[in-house]
């Protein structure tokens, strides 16, 4: 059986036009033109264009959303800037806080500090109470035994001076002396006398002497 393949003289079928739907009218046909059979209408879509009204109200919008986002910046700028302000303030009271508290200490310690030199100095001016007295009893002693003819006068004064825990040593709980009943002082200061030899016992605020060392 011959093919239309075969022969060239064989016309070929005509293609078919596109099926199309009418954007007015809704109407479904086949046609190759550019307008509806049915309504006559163009059958080509054309674009929508926005109204001046809805071009103004979709500017208004972007204006709004462009607020909104700046005015969103703006917070969180804001609330960042509170924040490290806040956290500032912080810093800035913890820092006082261990400042006040060093500063209660420091006073704290030179209280403490003036409390003990005090004691120390009353300490002290026992310690030197103990030895004048200690001084006039060796005088005392001394003039006593001039007067019963034992010793030679007349009896100047006594001096004393520390050879183991004297008044400075407060860690000492007894001081020994070596004094002296003077009877002769000279020009140059040197002194002649009788020894003597003085404990003081400074917790029991007591003291005793004897003489010779």
């Amino acid at each position: 059986m011959p093919s239309l393949f075969d022969d060239p003289s064989a016309e070929r079928a005509p293609a078919l036009a596109p099926t199309r739907v009418c954007p007015h009218c809704s109407t479904q046909s086949q046609t190759s033109g550019e307008f509806c059979p049915h309504c006559g209408k163009s059958l080509v879509r054309r674009q929508r264009r926005l109204s001046k009204r809805a071009k103004i109200i979709a500017a208004g919008l972007a204006v709004v959303l462009l607020a909104g986002g700046a005015s969103t910046a703006v917070a969180m700028k804001v609330q960042h800037d509170n924040t490290v302000k806040a956290e500032h303030q912080r810093e800035q009271r913890i820092a006082q806080q261990k400042r006040d508290a060093r500063e209660r200490e420091e006073r704290a310690q030179a209280a403490e500090q003036e409390r003990e030199d005090a004691l120390d100095q009353i300490e002290r001016d026992s310690r030197s109470d103990l030895e004048k007295s200690l001084r006039k009893a060796i005088t005392k002693d001394a003039r006593k035994l001039v007067s019963s003819g034992l010793l030679d006068g007349p009896i100047l004064k006594a001096v004393c001076d520390p050879v183991g825990g004297g008044r400075d040593d407060l860690d000492a709980h007894t001081g020994r002396y070596d004094c002296m009943a003077v009877h002769t002082e000279a020009s140059d200061g040197t002194m002649r006398g009788y020894t003597y030899n003085g404990t003081i016992n400074y917790d029991e605020f007591s003291y005793s002497w004897k003489l010779g060392s």
